[in-house]
């Protein structure tokens, strides 16, 4: 728990490790690859992380309110490479520029809980992904189930919405710009959000996606500094119902910060890599580095010509200034001569990068992925009935991480094995983890590798001193 990654296992290579794990002895974090790389071979890792999405995606659906429509957050996270081999570019957001990496397509619920991840090295749109991801959702819960997809711009195109209508999904997203700005008057409609934030917004007409495809709702929303979002959707829901889907979509950018830095959402874990197919079609290196020049010399020439209009006509400098210029316009003449003769898309067997290009395997990620997804899972529950018993609730994942990092002692018996934490808390958080401790006594859980069955209790020192 919280070691990011599978090495973390020599944390419980320990003298005490035979106690902990009711086993002969500690894992190594060699023969833990093994077994997972057993596992993840000739389809386990599929077959596991499919079943686990699966499960995930019911339970969201039987924690969403009585006749709503099941929410659903998608959007895409980059993952940054900086090994040694050579991988696909992507654009990530918070570089804002391309970086060797992985992009990912995380689907979370309501809540923010992860639910499972389709990957894509080849850095695919948002909207060619969102058909993947449909077809997972509708599978897992039924063809009569109301499905909504609630997502960012950069799935906001005319096409993919009319697909997602005539395919039977809700969805709600933000209008890509441009469009009409509105008074504030015009906007009837209030709602104040928990925050005491108070929204003002209206249904003044539908959006038509052109070409054919018909319409979708348009809802236009003002915040109180007089920033206009519009959002559009396909929903009988109510505006101020889509409005809050949409304000919550931030619990899946906190999913992701908590993924990354608790859970190292981000690890390579993998290292084997697979060349891609010859006939693959990518971004042509020579092209981009030489539109990269041709705007270093347009840049040289804006210079030039800035300096040349404020230069007096004796000035010493102004030979050198206009040479200058003259050699940028002359470059970006041979570059542009050159550019009909470079596509900016090739086969990769036709670049510099054949035989050099790779991925890495999928499999074995996959299935640490969904152990990773399982376990954050589980945590937010935890969390959540730990928060039950706190004065302060929104603590309550910190102080988690406190109890299940806590040394302690166990004692087996022929009746049961009880765990004795000493957890760094004071007096109030004390009761709470007291009451918590007892909460989780009484499932009477067990070991999976106890052959006897005893149940686990739990107590912390305090509570019986």
């Amino acid at each position: 728990m919280g070691q990011k990654c599978v090495e973390g296992v020599r944390r419980v290579q320990t003298a005490t490790a035979g106690v902990l794990l009711r086993s002969a002895g500690a894992p190594s974090a060699n023969w833990v690859r093994r077994v997972l790389g057993y596992l993840a071979g000739e389809g386990g890792a599929a077959y596991v992380g499919l079943g686990m999405a699966g499960a995930h995606i019911r339970a969201a659906q039987e924690g969403s309110a009585a006749g709503r429509p099941t929410v659903f957050y998608v959007d895409n996270h980059m993952r940054r490479y900086s090994g040694q081999e050579v991988v696909r570019k992507g654009w990530r957001m918070q570089d804002k520029r391309a970086v060797p990496g992985c992009s990912d397509c995380y689907v979370h619920d309501e809540d923010g809980r992860a639910l499972f991840r389709i990957d894509a090295p080849m850095h695919d749109s948002l909207t060619s992904l969102l058909g993947k991801v449909t077809t997972l959702l509708r599978t897992a819960l039924g063809p009569d189930e109301r499905i909504l997809v609630a997502f960012d711009r950069a799935g906001a195109f005319a096409e993919q919405m009319a697909k997602l209508r005539d395919g039977g999904f809700e969805f709600v997203t933000y209008e890509r710009r441009p469009y009409a700005l509105v008074a504030a008057n015009t906007l009837g409609e209030t709602l104040e959000l928990e925050d005491g934030e108070v929204l003002r917004h209206a249904e003044p007409g539908q959006k038509n996606l052109d070409g054919g495809r018909g319409r979708v709702r348009r809802i236009i929303v003002q915040d109180q500094e007089g920033r206009q979002i519009n959002l559009v959707a396909t929903s009988k829901e109510s505006a101020a119902w889509l409005i809050q889907v949409m304000r919550g979509r931030w619990s899946q950018e906190n999913g992701f910060k908590h993924a990354v830095e608790r859970w190292g959402q981000n690890q390579l874990d993998g290292r084997t890599v697979s060349e891609f197919p010859p006939e693959t079609v990518i971004p042509n290196p020579a092209r981009r580095r030489l539109d990269h020049a041709l705007r270093i010399a347009r840049i040289r020439e804006g210079d030039a010509r800035r300096l040349l209009a404020h230069m007096r006509a004796n000035d010493r400098n102004r030979e050198k200034v206009e040479k200058d210029l003259a050699d940028a316009i002359a470059q970006q003449e041979e570059l542009e001569a050159q550019r009909p003769h470079v596509p900016a898309h090739d086969q990769l067997c036709n670049t510099e990068l054949a035989g050099k290009l790779v991925h890495h395997a999928a499999e074995y990620k996959l299935l640490l992925d969904t152990i990773r997804t399982a376990c954050a899972n589980a945590e937010s529950d935890l969390a959540c009935t730990l928060a039950r018993y706190m004065h302060r609730p929104r603590e309550a994942k910190k102080l988690l991480a406190n109890l299940l990092a806590a040394p302690g002692h166990v004692t087996v018996s022929d009746s049961a094995i009880r765990v004795t934490l000493l957890c760094a808390a004071n007096a109030a958080e004390r009761k709470s983890i007291d009451a918590f401790l007892r909460r989780v006594t009484a499932q009477r859980l067990t070991l999976p590798g106890d052959p006897a069955a005893r149940p686990l209790a739990f107590r912390s020192q305090e509570s019986f001193v």
